[in-house]
């Protein structure tokens, strides 16, 4: 039994039939302003937010978002880059941090497609280029940046359809292949989902869940980072749900892994022969996604708690809870990604987040969370900016539905 068949939301909602949409197809956001054609705020920080139109029959695009709080402009959607689409798209996941070159990744995992996306200015984004396999692989994921800016990306399948498991390639930039290395594995179901490099350790893991929710797979992987072979594959049991995120902690060695079962896993043994991986804690109910990590603490999407979790991971072989931020009674967070001064967290989702994109204040020292109320469209009754509306800066094509958002701006900033 797949993923998507397996997670079942309370009664009157349904799934659709790919894997990481747990989430309820429903709109009820207000629609938003249009943005004003001033400058962009003295800081410079904005929101780069990955859309999809909601009915799939005009253009994916990329929205340009004021983050400075300091701005009149805060939160208004202030350009955007409809990029040439069509069809069964599904604006998926960018990178999870703003690259220093500038140019950020970009997948549709409808078409297979990636995007390389120049936003070295961003009052005029630009499409630079885009690609849809390395070697063999192909359907690309997820996307990590290398020490020497090079990406290292998840693809779920070496050809094209869903009939064999894919594997992780070391891209350029410009989205050209580096080198790749297969995940098959006889007698496993892999399709590699997201990932973790761990520089230190010559070490990546990978988590593995089918998107087009076809099998079942629970398995992480570990690989040599130096050459891309594949060390070992450890099975999960079923009830930890497939993994979805790993992520490296702060001392740059330990790797922690969300699962859509919503427990939290460690790998130990990962620069040895013998790795494994345990469950050191369980968050409540069921489609755990993205986590990010901000200081000690490993903050968690936790879509039953309608909102986020924070843990304290200092010693990552006990985590401990130290807050929780609810959103609303039915939003359903999926993707939250971490401001460089590590201090603000952006987040999509699904039913009641579908069309809104969210902003929540984090302290790195405690882990406290509260929403950032001044976030939201002129005149709405609450915080968040709405994707639900008709037109765009690059035209009239109706609702959008966010995916992957990522934050630019300075690492240090004061408040106020």
């Amino acid at each position: 039994m797949g993923v998507a068949s397996r997670l079942r939301p309370s009664a009157g909602r349904r799934l659709p039939t790919v894997l990481v949409p747990y989430a309820l197809l429903l709109s009820a956001c207000a629609q938003g302003e249009a943005p004003t054609p001033d400058s962009f705020g003295r800081s410079g920080e904005v929101l780069y937010v990955w859309a999809t139109d909601a009915d799939s029959l005009d253009l994916n695009f990329l929205a340009v978002v004021d983050a400075d709080p300091a701005s009149g402009n805060y939160g208004t959607v202030r350009t955007t880059l409809p990029v040439p689409t069509r069809g069964r798209t599904r604006g998926h996941h960018t990178e999870h941090r703003m690259p220093a070159d500038g140019r950020l990744f970009a997948n549709d995992f409808g078409t297979g497609k990636t995007y390389v996306l120049d936003l070295t200015d961003p009052r005029a984004p630009t499409l630079a280029d885009s690609f849809t396999a390395a070697g063999p692989l192909m359907s690309p994921h997820s996307f990590e940046r290398l020490p020497n800016g090079n990406v290292l990306a998840t693809f779920q399948n070496e050809g094209p359809g869903n009939a064999q498991a894919g594997g992780v390639a070391e891209l350029r930039p410009d989205g050209t292949t580096v080198r790749w290395g297969r995940a098959e594995v006889t007698g496993r179901y892999v399709r590699p989902y997201s990932l973790a490099v761990v520089p230190a350790l010559d070490r990546v893991v990978t988590g593995s869940a089918d998107m087009r929710g076809e099998g079942d797979s629970r398995v992480l992987q570990l690989w040599r980072l130096a050459d891309l072979s594949l060390l070992a594959t450890l099975d999960l049991p079923e009830e930890w749900g497939p993994a979805a995120e790993p992520r490296v902690l702060r001392d740059g060695e330990t790797v922690l892994a969300s699962t859509f079962g919503c427990r939290l896993l460690r790998v130990e043994g990962l620069d040895g022969t013998a790795p494994s991986v345990t469950v050191v804690h369980a968050f409540q109910g069921e489609g755990c996604a993205l986590p990010v990590v901000a200081g000690n603490h490993w903050i968690q999407t936790v879509p039953a708690a309608h909102g986020l979790v924070a843990l304290d991971v200092s010693n990552p072989g006990e985590p401990r809870e130290v807050a929780r931020l609810s959103l609303g009674d039915d939003d359903w967070p999926h993707w939250i990604a971490l401001s460089p001064d590590g201090r603000r967290i952006v987040v999509t989702g699904y039913a009641g987040t579908r069309h809104r994109i969210l902003v929540v204040d984090v302290d790195p020292a405690t882990g406290a969370m509260t929403l950032d109320e001044d976030f939201r469209d002129p005149g709405s009754s609450r915080p968040g900016i709405s994707f639900d509306r008709p037109d765009w800066p690059h035209g009239a094509s109706g609702p959008a539905d966010p995916h992957g958002a990522v934050f630019s701006g300075p690492t240090d900033r004061s408040d106020g």
